[in-house]
């Protein structure tokens, strides 16, 4: 396991390229396909990607961090002001420009869900009131995430501290249930996909991946075998045409099957990486830098139609075709997130890389 945690893994860029296309798919295209199969495909699992990647990448932290505590390398308050810290450095700063400017233009309906965005708990408000808030919608899986650094750090240094395995398989099982007594007993659909609780099983999937490479090599070396990998993708595909009705036995096991994958996926390319054709793809240097700014892409990308169609008349561009569209919308939130990379987050982020190390 790395002691740095200030080097990438050039792979998992990769897949936050991929991550992040897959969310834009499901806005910007999947509503004017008529092709069946497009039409029902789950790009929005981009979301759950990242919530695999994010509580893989988050544990191994958190897990390192309980090993250099142990060791006397760093202190326990003095690791969790230092995680804290770095996770605020890396979300607050363009989420929070871009909040407050659009309140200051009176952008659509900020001003009526403001509170909720500004504390991270546009989810909440969503399952609460059952509802889309048009181009903030996306941030309720920002909320989730936020959610998730407030209170797992806490537990893995503390109650995980000395038994990890059994707090992260407790929150998986924990999760599921929650996922299906929602569903089951409840008409609230929304709180099945938006409330922190039900999002935890896709987490702590990364939690468990990231505690099998730091302390059980004899399984990681199992797990990485292709078989595991190319198997859980039949299984997966076969389970989705299969269980094609939005049924809470079928939401459920097409969201865990689907970040089992993603587990997979993630915990290849991180130890022996990809080979061959999947290599050349996840280290394209076009794709790798675009992983690096995923979140700005993230960000951005729903305001980006929006945007696009206030410039038309003073540019004249007028388009047709709604795959030429995606292109214009994917390089205008290229364009916007590379702006405030360079601008807002790199300089931060070197910054914060300088002044709080983890270990």
């Amino acid at each position: 396991m790395q002691t740095n945690h200030n080097e990438r893994i050039i792979q998992l860029d990769g897949l936050r390229f991929f991550a992040v296309v897959m969310v834009m798919l499901a806005h910007w295209m999947q509503w004017q396909w008529t092709n069946p199969i497009l039409k029902v495909f789950p790009f929005t699992h981009g979301v759950t990607l990242f919530f695999v990647l994010s509580g893989f990448l988050i544990t191994s932290i958190l897990l390192q961090s309980n090993q250099n505590i142990k060791a006397d390398k760093i202190s326990r308050p003095k690791a969790i002001k230092h995680f804290y810290v770095r996770r605020l450095l890396r979300i607050f700063p363009i989420y929070y420009i871009l909040l407050f400017y659009l309140f200051a233009i009176n952008y659509k309906n900020i001003r009526e869900i403001f509170p909720w965005l500004v504390t991270y708990t546009s989810n909440i408000y969503q399952y609460i009131n059952l509802t889309f808030v048009g181009d903030f919608n996306h941030f309720w899986s920002l909320a989730v995430e936020e959610q998730f650094y407030l209170f797992w750090p806490l537990l893995i240094m503390f109650l995980g501290r000395k038994h990890p395995l059994v707090l992260i398989i407790s929150t998986i099982i924990i999760s599921l249930l929650a996922r299906v007594s929602i569903f089951m007993f409840t008409d609230n659909w929304l709180a099945t996909s938006y409330a922190t609780i039900c999002c935890m099983s896709t987490f702590g999937l990364g939690a468990l991946l990231a505690y099998i490479k730091m302390y059980r090599s004899n399984w990681l070396m199992w797990l990485s075998k292709p078989i595991w990998l190319y198997g859980f993708l039949l299984v997966y595909v076969v389970t989705f045409f299969l269980l094609h009705q939005p049924q809470w036995y079928k939401e459920t096991l097409d969201e865990i099957l689907f970040a089992v994958l993603s587990g997979l996926i993630i915990l290849r390319a991180s130890t022996n990486g990809f080979k061959g054709i999947f290599k050349w793809v996840l280290e394209n240097p076009s794709i790798v830098y675009s992983g690096k700014i995923s979140y700005g892409l993230y960000v951005y990308h729903l305001f980006i139609p929006t945007l696009y169609f206030w410039l038309v008349p003073n540019i004249g561009l007028q388009l047709n075709n709604k795959y030429v569209y995606f292109l214009a919308y994917y390089l205008l939130t290229f364009l916007l997130a590379w702006i405030s990379w360079m601008i807002i987050e790199k300089p931060i982020q070197n910054w914060r890389n300088k002044k709080f190390m983890l270990s």
